[in-house]
């Protein structure tokens, strides 16, 4: 048994193998017989071009009708004009050629299911070769997914693609049993025109057997007024839709005829969901209701019954979906006033396997584009009869055929496509779409953008002639003699453009009649190749109102949820790049206001206006690509001045930070450093006292004694007062008060005795003193009482008088309130009637308001205080080194001095001041100060004492007036070195 099924086997494959040679012989054959065709093809063409061109030679020398002849001769049988698919002949070669292919294919199909077969039931070879040999109808499949990819390809190349399609699929024919398209009778049938010479007709399916392998397909798409369904469906956006009416067939539809309504939805990639096409059955004569929106939105009964009319014998549940299908359609007519607003008609022809779905071809011929809402329509229907008469210029054929390739799941389309396209023979139309193509030519100046095809070669005259009113729209009411064409898809008479005006041709003999027979083939685009898309817009081609129509993007940029985010998260990083370059003005600004260099407050200025610079720049770069994401364009999203303008502000701001803090630092070191020099800068000798048990914190001027009292911890030193000169500039201190356990920080007259504060750990202290044991050389301070008060750290004291004379004197006292690490400045005012010798607690009889006294200070510590000149209370922030004076009755801070530098590092360390006015004429010596009185000779001079408390230093200063009096004053040169 098993050596019978082994030479049942071996008989069957060698049989097979056999046979396989002869019908590799049989494709090798009818792959040479297409070679001949299409070479013969190319010879016929250039044949014909060059007879033309030695008619017209004869006819420019010799004055001859050469030409005339000659193109007669060439249109008729057997030399048609092209050569190509128009011809009976070229069309049954290719059918042929079809057939034999097919048979090929079902040959090899047999083949291989007989070796198989045998290979598994040796013994019932014949039944199986048998049932492999079996035609079956073709049924279209009820369900598929496919990626389709659209090619332009010119008439003169469809010879070629036919050809080579054909070797892959075989031509699909609805309803047709076996694979064969011609029988006998087709092949041996002469010519029509063969026997008297009439010329031949170049239109598809004119004696031709294309007919019975082709279908006419037309479809009316809706649109708004505004043409919002083009300006979504061009840009692609998510949701975008498109609602259609299709037929088959030549003729319109009418009464119970059925038409489909197909709304088409597209989706983003990015929702894992496919673009769907959902089908609608309804009868013709129910399409005026469905477009009639003045009765209203509908109901899900009124939809049901119109489906039902339509679809008698499908079930329940698809009488349903099919409803709500109808009902979205009625509301989204209703909601965007859609209308009937282009029509596409053209001729199908669709290769594909009776026994797969997994690639499909068709190839689209003769497609024209009609102008539904041409006012010179009389038409009463919903959409233009075929009897209807409209404007020539209504209707124009598209300059290419259309071959789509459609390939289910993941299969790449054959090789023959690669080589056809490198060939130039088909170049590939990425998104093309016929509705755009119409409604961007009937609308192209005001549509808001056309599609990317408007500025290939072949479209361009055609956009070109639309960019004026078309003619159409021109001529509201037509005259008699306009050319006007009929609409039927069956109709020979469409009419073509070319680049002459409005891209329409016309023929003498419309004048007297209501249509126009043109040659397409003749008013058609120039004959050459098709040529891929320019880059460039032919602007040379359009006038100048239609140069800045905008024109789509071939491929549109793919956007997605997380695009939008990435562009709010850059807007927010520019925003954080600006508030940076805002915060680096912000310290140039404190550097400028700290370290008194006032060029860094303009840099900072410049700065700040650099920062909300760039926060708009962003702010308009934000909603630029918005737009272009919208619009879906792949370009434009690159961004080549912000980044120069964002890392030039930082650079520029970082390297003025640096520059200026120098500067600043210089300043420090220098520009404001004290310098002594005699009868300006006096440094005041504090000899006769260890240098490291000193640490002025005040000063206090006894013009009676000509002393300068100076309190320094637990003593008061004294010093000669007003401006000494270089002799006496070096005469010892002397001490003048000792009193262990206190911190003396401020003394202030009060009558003729001193009251000293001073700070203590939990509580201050204000100290009464007097002299005691006085004569020339021994005075000394002895204490006479003491009041506790509650500032924990006192700092400054000064005694303002009564302005009326009834009321007492007033004892301001400054100083911080709270521990050591949340303290903050108290100015308390206690009255000094209150202050005697029958209580040790001074009560507190008011508060000055702080936040007016340290008002724009960021340090508000007070260091010194002095009520001065009748008016003025001076006071003294050490940690800001800066000098107020203050107007007692208003409050209002007269004017601000910034005082010097007395030593590097020292440069918060002025505690103690005291202003003294002096005669010109005695600088120097006891007795020589006029006490704080604003009775002023003319020859005055201020004085202003400063203590330093680290390292121990006193300074004398001759400020310099301005107009004479104490409204302003200046630091002496010898303070601004």
């Amino acid at each position: 048994t098993t050596t019978t099924t082994a030479t049942a086997i071996a008989t069957t494959t060698t049989a097979a193998s056999r046979t396989n040679e002869n019908v590799q012989r049989f494709r090798d054959r009818a792959e040479q017989l297409s070679e001949r065709a299409l070479e013969l093809q190319r010879r016929a063409r250039a044949d014909a071009a060059e007879l033309r061109r030695i008619a017209g030679l004869a006819d420019a020398k010799l004055g001859t009708s050469c030409g005339d002849i000659v193109e007669r001769r060439l249109q008729a049988y057997p030399y048609p004009v092209a050569f190509d698919l128009s011809s009976r002949g070229e069309v049954l070669l290719v059918l042929l050629l079809n057939d034999v292919y097919t048979i090929i294919r079902d040959l090899e199909s047999s083949l291989a299911a007989v070796v198989a077969s045998a290979r598994q039931h040796p013994g019932d070879i014949d039944s199986s070769a048998s049932a492999s040999s079996k035609d079956g109808k073709w049924v279209p499949p009820s369900s598929f997914e496919r990626v389709t990819t659209k090619y332009w390809v010119k008439e003169d190349d469809l010879s070629q693609l036919a050809l080579a399609s054909i070797v892959e699929l075989p031509l699909m024919v609805y309803g047709r049993k076996g694979g064969r398209v011609l029988d006998r009778r087709d092949i041996l049938q002469p010519p029509p025109a063969a026997s008297s010479g009439a010329v031949m007709s170049t239109r598809p399916g004119n004696g031709t057997p294309w007919p019975s392998v082709s279908s006419s397909i037309s479809s009316v798409y809706l649109d708004s007024p505004d043409l919002h369904l083009y300006s979504e469906r061009l840009v692609r956006s998510e949701g975008a839709k498109l609602l259609r009416i299709r037929w088959y067939g030549d003729a319109k539809p009418s009464g119970n005829d059925i038409v489909y309504l197909e709304l088409k939805t597209h989706h983003e990639k990015w929702l894992q969901d496919r673009s769907i096409k959902e089908r609608c059955p309804v009868r013709e004569k129910d399409v005026p209701q469905l477009l009639d929106r003045t009765t209203g939105r509908w109901d899900v009964q009124k939809a049901s019954a119109l489906v039902r009319l339509a679809n008698r014998t499908d079930d329940e549940e698809l009488i349903k979906d099919l409803s709500e299908l109808l009902l979205r359609m009625r509301n989204l007519i209703c909601s965007l006033q859609l209308s009937p607003s282009v029509r596409t008609c053209y001729s199908r022809v669709a290769l594909q396997s009776t026994s797969t779905n997994k690639i499909r071809f068709t190839i689209d011929r003769d497609i024209r584009v009609i102008n539904e809402r041409s006012s010179s329509s009389l038409s009463k229907s919903w959409c233009l009869d075929d009897e209807d008469t409209i404007n020539s210029s209504c209707v124009i054929r598209l300059p290419y055929c259309v071959f789509e390739v459609k390939v289910s799941g993941a299969d790449g389309a054959p090789l023959f496509v690669a080589e056809l396209e490198s060939a130039e023979a088909i170049v590939e139309a990425k998104k093309f779409s016929k509705f755009l193509s119409g409604a961007s030519l009937f609308n192209a100046t005001t549509v808001c953008q056309l599609p990317w095809w408007a500025s290939d070669d072949a479209f361009v005259p055609f956009y070109a002639g639309a960019v004026e009113p078309l003619e159409c729209e021109k001529n509201r009411e037509l005259p008699d003699n306009v050319p006007l064409v009929h609409t039927s898809s069956k109709s020979s008479n469409t009419q073509s453009t070319n680049s002459s005006a409005y891209g329409f041709e016309a023929s003498s003999a419309a004048s007297s009649g209501t249509t126009v027979n043109t040659d397409l083939e003749k008013s058609g685009p120039d004959k050459r190749g098709v040529r891929r898309r320019s880059t460039v817009f032919r602007a040379s081609f359009l006038p100048m109102t239609n140069r800045q129509q905008e024109i789509a993007p071939k491929r549109p940029a793919r956007v997605e949820p997380k695009s939008h985010f990435a562009n709010e998260r850059t807007f927010i990083q520019w925003i954080s790049a600006s508030l940076l370059i805002i915060t680096l003005s912000q310290l140039l600004f404190i550097l400028g206001a700290d370290r008194n260099v006032a060029s860094a407050g303009i840099a900072a200025t410049w700065l700040i206006v650099m920062a909300l610079f760039i926060a708009v720049y962003a702010l308009a770069t934000y909603y630029r690509r918005i737009y272009l994401m919208r619009h879906g364009r792949p370009y434009g999203y690159v961004d080549f001045v912000g980044p120069s303008i964002l890392t030039s502000s930082i650079l520029v701001g970082v390297i003025l930070l640096l520059v200026y803090s120098y500067q600043a630092e210089n300043s420090s070191t220098v520009s404001s450093t004290l310098v002594q020099e005699p009868g300006q800068c006096i440094r005041r000798s504090l000899q006769g006292i260890p240098i490291l048990e000193l640490q002025p914190s005040g000063a206090l001027v006894d013009e009676d004694k000509g002393l300068l009292l100076v309190p320094s911890l637990h003593r008061i030193l004294a010093l000669e007062d007003g401006l000494p000169n270089d002799q006496n500039a070096e005469s010892p201190v002397q001490e003048v008060a000792n009193i262990p356990g206190a911190n003396f920080e401020a003394l202030e007259y009060v009558g003729d005795r001193i009251f000293a504060l001073s700070e203590g750990g939990k509580e201050s202290e204000i100290i009464e003193l007097e002299w005691t044991q006085e004569h020339l050389y021994s005075r000394h301070l002895t204490e006479v009482h003491r009041w506790k008060i509650g500032l924990r750290g006192a700092e400054a004291m000064a005694l303002v008088p009564s302005s009326d004379g009834t009321s007492s004197s007033k004892l301001i006292v400054a100083g911080l309130n709270g521990d050591s690490k949340d303290s903050s400045l108290s100015i308390d005012v206690f009255d000094v009637a209150s202050l005697n010798d029958s209580t040790n607690v001074a009560m507190k009889y008011s508060t000055l308001n702080k936040k007016t006294i340290a008002k724009g200070l960021r340090e508000e510590k007070v260091g010194s205080m002095q009520y001065f000149d009748d008016g003025l209370l001076y006071i003294l922030f050490d940690n800001a080194r800066v000098v107020r004076a203050f107007d007692v009755e208003t409050g209002e801070i007269l004017h601000e001095n910034k005082l010097p530098v007395a030593e590097v590092g020292s440069e918060l360390e002025w505690e103690g001041m005291r202003l003294q006015r002096i005669s010109q004429s005695a600088v120097s010596g006891a007795g020589s100060g006029l006490r704080g009185s604003s009775s002023l000779s003319s020859d005055a001079a201020l004085i202003l004492h400063l203590a330093l408390d680290t390292p121990a230093q006193v300074w004398s200063l001759r400020l310099n007036e301005k107009g004479g009096g104490d409204e302003h004053w200046t630091l002496p040169k010898c303070a601004l070195h």
